[in-house]
């Protein structure tokens, strides 16, 4: 558990590591990467909605759960909110491909791909920031961790 009340944040919970979101990261572009190169574009999207799904969660419980002050908060919030929208709108997107012709398909699953990539991309990168900032308000830490990049 972190103390870092002097800073406005209170942190109740085991935080996610770094590390830990750079292998779920290291993962899904791998994955990913495999779906996309088969041609796989239902279950590429499938990935990239729970991938999304899981940064959220991460978001809400490791950032803004986190923020003690109320306008800081809200900023976050509303940024999260965006990316629940974006989730929303891929969504239905994929149900509606369900009745168009076959033909148009891989086409408009590779453009909701990138739509969802893009937000998968910018919402760790907001979560690293986010928890790079938090790791440096609250000191060295007692266990080393080794930072990597995606």
């Amino acid at each position: 558990m972190l103390d870092v009340s002097g800073y406005g944040l209170r942190v109740l919970r085991r935080m996610v590591s770094v590390q830990e979101l750079n292998n779920m990261m290291k993962r899904y572009t791998e994955e990913m990467g495999s779906l996309v190169g088969k041609g796989d574009y239902d279950n590429a999207i499938s990935l990239a909605m729970r991938t999304l799904e899981e940064l959220l969660s991460v978001a809400r419980s490791d950032v803004v759960g986190v923020l003690g002050d109320a306008t800081v908060k809200m900023i976050a919030d509303e940024l999260l909110s965006n990316y629940e929208k974006t989730l929303s709108y891929a969504r239905g997107v994929y149900e509606g491909l369900k009745y168009m012709a076959p033909i148009y398909q891989p086409g408009e699953k590779l453009q909701l791909l990138q739509v969802l990539s893009s937000a998968v991309s910018e919402l760790f990168s907001f979560i690293i920031g986010a928890l790079l900032v938090v790791a440096s308000l609250t000191g060295p830490s007692t266990r080393t961790e080794q930072l990597g990049v995606v």
